[in-house]
């Protein structure tokens, strides 16, 4: 059965099935009749979770279709497949989805949760509980979002009220008691409230919220390294606390801040690429012209801190500072674009709390250190490429140069 003859029989369906499907119908009236249906050949798509199954992977649906007028109910669902399931009962009015209800439902391994979906105005109210989800193709879609916003869900209203206790994310992370609220159109967001703890104890939270057109968004963390690591935003951060703080006007882009404190950076590859690589016609390593090896198997940061920007496909970085006792480092530029490119350029400081005590220092701070958060000895760079994989590129002219010179090096 094909696309346009299952639609026939079972209009609504194109939302979530597309593709060939082997069907068993029994001998039932047209009114109420037993289906059963292989799924092997056909994708199976879940848009507003981020989920799929594609051809040839082997998966079981079952129901009892009943219709009345414009009105077709799928009870008795049952779907089947090696590592998800769900079971319940789906209705259709007019082509569009009137409701779903799913009291058991796996879309991962270890998954375990209840799914309710009812039509409310023009919109949708989903309600999720449960003791376990694997949350990690939701973060991909929505929260690793470089490309300015998703239109997943279509431009229909959305309410969500989610509990459950046990959220997984990327690189071994978990949140547990995890409580979402959520109300927004297409990828237009008016209130997003959410709770969770990571395994260490220490608390998340996140709002996003509107007055009129005036748009304010506040994250907190005792944990900033879990909580990267689970969004699979950064990988390399333990520890720490981190403060966001963002705020804008209608669709236009967000402007605040971002400040984390007392955390490590821990087997970062970009570090060890900048103190140990000979920049382009100049023999020496920032090792070598420093006379010794900077380690950055684990750093100790006391602050990382940065004026953001954030609008439809990029985001901005300004007056960006990281500072600990053993390396600094000043940056600015796009983190990425439309295109999916990074272009940040900045200076790096070893011994960082040695080489800032000349920026403390009134008047010569301001000759040889170029002020508070620059050092007397480092080396300016740039990340261009894409974002996911940039090239490091390092100025040769910029070695031990005073504060007040480096900057006339520094990459524009």
């Amino acid at each position: 059965m094909d696309d346009a003859a299952r639609e026939a029989i079972a209009p609504g369906l194109d939302v979530l099935l597309s593709g060939v499907t082997e069907v068993e119908l029994d001998d039932g009236s047209s009114e109420s009749r037993g289906i059963k249906a292989s799924l092997r050949d056909a994708t199976l798509t879940i848009p507003w979770a981020g989920w799929s199954k594609g051809k040839g992977v082997p998966a079981t649906v079952a129901f009892s279709l009943a219709t009345d007028g414009n009105r077709v109910d799928l009870r008795d669902f049952s779907l089947s497949g090696e590592t998800f399931s769900a079971s319940g009962a789906l209705s259709f009015t007019g082509g569009e989805v009137a409701s779903v209800r799913l009291p058991k439902a796996r879309l991962n391994r270890g998954d375990d949760f209840s799914f309710d979906m009812k039509a409310q105005g023009k919109g949708y109210a989903i309600t999720v509980r449960g003791k376990s989800i694997d949350a990690r193709s939701v973060v991909k879609l929505y929260a690793k979002d470089s490309t300015g916003g998703t239109s997943q869900g279509g431009a229909a209203p959305v309410t969500l009220d989610l509990e459950v206790d046990r959220v997984v994310g990327f690189h071994g992370e978990a949140l547990s008691n995890v409580k979402l609220k959520y109300s927004g159109t297409g990828a237009r967001t008016d209130r997003l409230e959410f709770s969770g703890t990571t395994a260490s104890g220490r608390q998340v939270t996140f709002r996003d919220g509107r007055q009129g057109e005036a748009r304010n968004v506040v994250m907190n963390s005792a944990d900033a390294g879990a909580l990267l690591r689970f969004l699979d935003i950064y990988e390399h951060m333990e520890g720490g606390t981190i403060a966001m703080s963002l705020a804008g006007a209608g669709n236009g882009p967000l402007r605040g801040q971002v400040d984390a404190r007392d955390f490590w950076i821990v087997d970062e590859p970009r570090l060890g690429s900048l103190v140990s690589s000979a920049p382009a016609n100049d023999g020496r390593s920032l090792n070598q012209a420093v006379r010794g090896e900077i380690d950055t198997s684990r750093v100790q940061f006391e602050r990382g801190f940065s004026m953001i920007e954030k609008g439809q496909g990029f985001l901005n970085l300004q007056q960006g500072v990281v500072r600990g006792p053993q390396i600094g480092s000043t940056f600015q530029g796009s983190f990425y674009d439309a295109a999916g490119n990074m272009d940040m350029t900045g200076t790096f400081m070893p011994a960082y709390g040695l080489n800032r005590i000349f920026g403390e220092i009134p008047i010569i701070g301001q000759i040889l250190g170029n002020g508070r958060d620059r050092g007397l000895i480092g080396i300016t760079f740039r990340l261009a490429g894409k974002a996911g994989e940039p090239q490091l590129q390092v100025n040769p002219l910029s070695v031990i140069a005073p504060g007040i010179f480096r900057s006339v090096f520094e990459y524009r």
